[in-house]
């Protein structure tokens, strides 16, 4: 089953009153914080404002199966770009026919959903893609539509179907961006903007390769630095970085 390939995003997490040192070293409870445990092991995995609502990743990511489950189109968990930890986890669904062509290689549209318990960020659900000779990976935040809950407003998963639909429908707007990408020339002013929002790292990376050609070109030396080299925990914010960088 599914679940049981996914077991290990759904360990269980609980809400817990914190304490601290009063006067005379008796212990007093705090109304303005909680503590957020994992109940499996016992572990302390943030401490937050009361006002955070804890919302596990069984909730988010079962209602996500169900709606996958009454899909027409194949999907699969991508394990690419999907990662786990204590405090927060990504997961990648990647939809292997709903597919586009750059002219170099099939890219396959692809959801990522992402939780936290530390207050990194909310939840989100963003529309990207992969491509499938190099497993770069992308995030369309500009060109596709997206969702995005703050753990305090809640969280409901019950449009996918359409999302899917609307997704799809893009797939000519996407490609109308990318071909406006491959007939621009990379500028000074874009290589100095991937320097600020990117880093060092990224700008060494891009000048490693031949010169690219055109920005579609340099984006794809971004996406493939961020999808395997860039840790798990970090390619989001990357992605959507990049993302807004190229208008994508």
């Amino acid at each position: 089953m599914i679940e049981n390939k996914l077991k290990e995003y759904l360990f269980p997490v609980q809400e817990k009153k914190v304490y601290f040192e009063g006067r005379g070293s008796s212990l007093e409870k705090t109304q303005a914080y909680k503590s957020i445990i994992r109940v499996d092991t016992g572990k302390l995995i943030s401490i937050m404002n009361n006002t955070y609502q804890l919302i596990p990743n069984s909730e988010i990511i079962k209602p996500l199966l169900e709606q996958l489950s009454k899909l027409d189109s194949k999907w699969y968990i991508d394990e690419s770009h999907s990662f786990v930890q204590d405090n927060r986890m990504r997961l990648q669904v990647t939809f292997p026919d709903l597919t586009f062509n750059d002219g170099r290689s099939d890219i396959a549209l692809s959801l990522f959903l992402n939780n936290s318990y530390d207050g990194s960020e909310g939840i989100r659900m963003h529309w990207g893609a992969i491509r499938f000779i190099c497993t770069n990976g992308m995030v369309f935040g500009k060109v596709l539509s997206k969702f995005y809950s703050k753990h305090t407003s809640g969280f409901r998963l019950n449009n996918l179907i359409e999302q899917v639909n609307q997704t799809y429908d893009s797939i000519p707007v996407i490609k109308e961006r990318i071909e406006l990408l491959q007939g621009m020339k990379v500028t000074k002013t874009l290589i100095e903007s991937v320097d600020k929002q990117l880093g060092k790292k990224v700008i060494k990376q891009v000048h490693n390769q031949k010169s690219p050609g055109n920005q579609w070109i340099l984006y794809n030396y971004i996406t493939w630095y961020i999808s395997h080299v860039v840790e798990y925990n970090m390619r989001a914010a990357y992605q959507l970085r990049l993302s807004r960088l190229f208008g994508l």
